[in-house]
């Protein structure tokens, strides 16, 4: 099976620094997040009850859960605190052009 080509999701001056930027693809809620002069696309989703993530405060390559505090790191979606130790699903993303462009995966089946 071959690798889900990169797709435009937004522009990256869009993304405002220390914080995020919610987009729809495919019906998937993706949070773009600008930290430490770097973009991370995660889902928005916290893997803690499934609350959006959209709000909470992006600093130092982590974002915040603005429901219960529980911070992720943005890179690879580590969980750091006591609430949880499943990691959010990050995606793979570049910036291109000044366009950010994501790969997704094709839904499990």
């Amino acid at each position: 099976m071959s690798q889900p080509e990169y797709q435009t999701i937004a522009q990256a001056a869009d993304v405002p620094t220390n914080g995020s930027k919610l987009v729809v693809v495919d019906g998937r809620e993706l949070l773009i997040c600008s930290s430490r002069d770097e973009i991370h696309v995660v889902e928005n989703k916290c893997s803690h009850q499934d609350q959006p993530l959209d709000g909470g405060r992006v600093r130092n390559g982590y974002i915040f859960c603005p429901v219960h505090g529980m911070r992720f790191k943005l890179a690879t979606g580590e969980a750091i605190g006591q609430l949880t130790r499943v990691p959010l699903c990050v995606f793979d993303s570049r910036i291109v052009g000044g366009e950010v462009q994501v790969r997704l995966e094709a839904p499990a089946s």
